[in-house]
Order: structure tokens, then sequence, then C-alpha cells
């Protein structure tokens, strides 16, 4: 016959151990739910006309032979190949002679729809002397297509719109320019070179700050 003093004693130190083993499985349901959500897991990017992002040498400009390339300020910006949401291709080095700022964003990310109106009115001051390259992060095209046409602007409009509204269906540029959270935003000058490096939000007068020393000599 079981001791019931022996099952009293058991009980009690099961339940623990299962309430624990509870908490565990919890906790790891919870970060694979914001890892999915943050595109670190899975690969649902992408969608028809998307290609994947390719990696390239930036082109040699005379005296630049002392620059090194890598995603660091002082440092040649890594060229690439990627799709717009139309499914056009555009180049980073096709816009030698312009600023480029190339913006990471998804649409979970709350701060990246806070700052776009302000990344839009900076490309609206400077015309052709700034180029935005605004990169969405692994989500499928007719998602974050539909997104920027529902954000509501600084003047109470819908929709915002960039250069190049492209796509990392991947996350393969993101990783090569080792970005940290989101937003991130590189300042390339016109010659390729990182000016600056933003990771967080970044609003109008923090962009017109940059961008003193990173749009092309003369450019207003």
């Amino acid at each position: 016959m079981p001791d019931p003093s022996r099952e009293r004693t058991w009980a009690p130190g099961l339940r623990k151990r299962l309430i624990a083993l509870a908490g565990v499985v919890g906790i790891v349901a919870i970060a694979v739910v914001l890892l999915s959500s943050a595109g670190v897991l899975g690969n649902q990017g992408g969608g028809e006309g998307i290609e994947q992002v390719t990696l390239l040498d930036p082109p040699e400009v005379p005296g630049q032979s002392d620059l090194s390339v890598g995603p660091e300020q002082g440092k040649l910006a890594p060229d690439f190949e990627i799709s717009a949401l139309d499914g056009s291709r555009h180049r980073l080095s096709d816009f030698r002679g312009k600023a480029v700022l190339v913006n990471f964003w998804a649409t979970w990310c709350l701060f990246c729809t806070a700052e776009m109106p302000d990344l839009q009115q900076a490309d609206l001051n400077h015309g052709e002397n700034l180029v935005i390259l605004s990169v969405n992060r692994r989500e499928p095209v007719g998602a974050a297509r539909d997104y920027l046409r529902n954000i509501t602007r600084a003047d109470g409009g819908k929709g915002v719109s960039f250069d190049v509204n492209a796509l990392d269906p991947d996350d393969t540029l993101y990783r090569e320019y080792r970005a940290l959270g989101m937003p991130a935003t590189f300042f390339i000058d016109p010659d390729g070179v990182i000016k600056h490096i933003a990771n967080g939000p970044v609003f109008l007068e923090q962009l017109e700050d940059a961008l003193l020393d990173t749009l092309p000599s003369g450019g207003d």
C-alpha cells in the first residue's frame, strides 16, 4: 500500500516543476513570435517580380584606393542591386554624384512609421541632390506596398513614397550592412562613402544636420 506521506511530499515538487516548465515554454513561444515578426525567423519576404539582393563590389574611383569597403562610417558603402516594389532593379552605385540614404524599415516597426513623413520631407527639400532608397525587410511585396500607401503624412494626407521603394526579401542587405535594430539609416555621400549611421528613428532636424556634409558640394 503506498505511503500517503510520500505522495504528499512528491506531488508539490512535481507541480513546481510543471509550472516552471510551462513558464519556459511560454517564454520560448513569445520569443519565437517576436523573432518571426522581426523577420529573424522564417522567409516570408518577397513576391512576384522580386529578386534576391545581389551584393557587388563598388566601382573604383580615383583617389579612393586607400578606402576599404564596409558598413562603417568613413568606408565605401557595400554596393548592391535590389528590386523595387514594382520589380525594377536598382544599383546603389548608379546614384554616384548624389547623396543617398539607405533606410531599413518594416511594417511592424512603429518608429519606422513615425520617421517616414520626415524622410519624405527631407527628400522633397533636396530634390535631385538626394536619393532615398527605402528598403523593406523580409515582408510580402503587397503588404509593403499597401503599408506605404496608408501612412499618414505630416500634412494629414495618406501615403509616402521615395525615390526607390525596395525590398530585401531574405535580409541579405540588412546583414551585409550589419544594421542594429530598426529603423536603421545609412547616409552615403556622392563618392559612395558612408558619412553617418543612425540606428533608431531620425526626424527632420537630425536629418538636415546629418545631410550638411553628405549632400554634394553646393547642393541645397
